[in-house]
């Protein structure tokens, strides 16, 4: 095992957790499992994190920290309509540049439900990455740039784009068909426009 600084050590044992979640699941992705795609070891993984809740904190972290990365460019002042392409624009971007990280959410989300506790912490949390304090507050902010109030309330818009992706990141996962889930992309612009024009 070559040395490597702790914090490259670190965002491989990350790398590898999300691989593992993507591709099996978070029963299967064992700490040693974690470890040996890290190509790395126990010690290293418990030197780097208190344990496997830890990492899967980091793991969070990542993720929101590439979604708003990937929403940086949201720019309000360009109005209702221009916001709302540019957001759906860039979260298909994100899963098309990091389709584990969805899949790691929809594992996550899932194990947390299973766990009898639907609702309550982790769906909230990492949909607030995007929904609440990226999303919600560029299209309020656009809509008064604009001077309209949506016919459908903006948190009720939010929430449809975030459920779409969820349901396109499934299809995009087991068909890899980027023109076909492209448009629907498109479709789903369309449709914010509609519903936010009372149509």
């Amino acid at each position: 095992m070559a040395y490597l600084a702790n914090e490259d050590r670190r965002e491989l044992l990350i790398d590898a957790a999300i691989d593992l979640i993507a591709s099996e699941g978070l029963a299967a992705a064992t700490t040693r499992k974690i470890v040996e795609r890290a190509e790395s070891s126990l010690s290293a993984l418990h030197y780097c994190f208190r344990g496997k809740d830890d990492l899967l904190a980091a793991v969070l972290d990542r993720i929101r920290n590439t979604m708003e990365d990937a929403f940086a460019d949201m720019d309000p002042t360009q109005g209702f309509d221009a916001t709302v392409r540019t957001a759906i624009a860039s979260y298909w971007q994100w899963i098309r540049e990091n389709p584990g990280l969805h899949m790691a959410i929809a594992e996550l989300v899932m194990w947390e439900i299973r766990r009898g506790k639907p609702g309550k912490r982790l769906y909230k949390r990492l949909n607030s990455s995007f929904g609440s304090d990226l999303l919600s507050k560029s299209l309020h902010e656009a809509a008064a740039v604009d001077g309209v109030e949506p016919a459908v309330p903006i948190d009720e818009l939010v929430r449809f784009i975030v459920h779409r992706f969820d349901g396109l990141t499934i299809e995009y996962a087991e068909s890899a068909d980027t023109t076909a889930c492209k448009r629907q992309t498109e479709l789903l612009t369309d449709a914010i426009f509609s519903l936010a024009r009372g149509v």
